[in-house]
């Protein structure tokens, strides 16, 4: 897909869904506020069967290395992910 082919998609089809993150060649990454970003695996979620709960009700779970207990979820496509240093950024319940 090309860049910013998911975002279309999510307006056309309602809010992402935590289960969409699962899907062939997407991924689940959360950007805290002090501009750190990780992958977050969603297979602790999943597993407490909340695959339809849409991903922004679930930025309260999440706990960065700065202190902030809450951090932004995004679904991207494979070439939508950063280059860079990643990490620092959990699940916390």
């Amino acid at each position: 897909m090309a860049d910013g082919m998911l975002q279309a998609l999510d307006a056309a089809f309602g809010e992402p869904r935590l289960a969409r993150a699962t899907a062939a060649r997407r991924s689940l990454w959360a950007r805290c506020g002090c501009g750190r970003e990780a992958p977050v695996d969603p297979r602790p979620w999943l597993a407490q069967g909340l695959g339809r709960q849409n991903v922004d009700e679930l930025e309260d779970r999440l706990r960065c290395l700065c202190g902030a207990r809450r951090a932004r979820l995004e679904i991207r496509g494979l070439a939508e992910a950063p280059s860079g240093i990643t990490g620092g950024i959990w699940i916390f319940r």
